[in-house]
């Protein structure tokens, strides 16, 4: 866990601003996410020691999803209503992080059990690659929203050609 903070971190600070301006940030989001469905898939069907020191290779996608649907759904709003915005992801992420354990948990623990369907000891794992697999294929259907700055340019030519006509008639 403290391989994947230092990479994460270091990922975040200095690869994911250069990333975001030059690709954007939907592209980072599905980029992320894809990697997420890598990841977790990945652990789900190998239990060899290594294989957790081996996923670290997907650390940097993985942190870059939640900084890129906070900067996609700040986009998506004036500035009056960031704080709504920003608490609404906050209480969803939230939300999943208390619901998450009740349904996970069980399923573990039945697949790890000698009850199981069938033997599978990574199958919640798998559910959740799964579950991400639906995300990244929900970011490909995100539209790209033109930077605040650049809304303000295009309103700011606009009113000016208005202004022109008028002056023109």
């Amino acid at each position: 866990m403290l391989l994947v903070s230092i990479i994460g971190s270091i990922c975040q600070l200095f690869i994911l601003p250069v990333l975001a301006h030059a690709i954007g940030e939907r592209k980072v989001l599905s980029t992320g996410l894809l990697m997420e469905v890598f990841g977790a898939g990945l652990l789900s069907v190998s239990w060899a020691a290594w294989v957790p020191y081996a996923t670290t290779v997907f650390v940097p996608g993985v942190m870059f999803v939640m900084p890129s649907v906070y900067g996609i759904a700040s986009k998506q709003v004036g500035s009056s209503e960031q704080g709504k915005v920003q608490g609404c992801i906050s209480g969803v992420k939230s939300f999943a992080a208390v619901v998450a354990p009740f349904v996970y948990s069980p399923l573990t623990a039945l697949f790890l059990s000698e009850n199981a369907p069938f033997y599978f000891p990574g199958f919640s794992l798998l559910c959740i690659s799964l579950s991400w697999m639906i995300g990244f294929l929900q970011s490909l259907l995100i539209k790209d929203v033109p930077s605040p700055s650049t809304n303000e340019a295009i309103i700011n030519t606009s009113t000016e050609e208005l202004s022109l006509t008028r002056d023109n008639s």
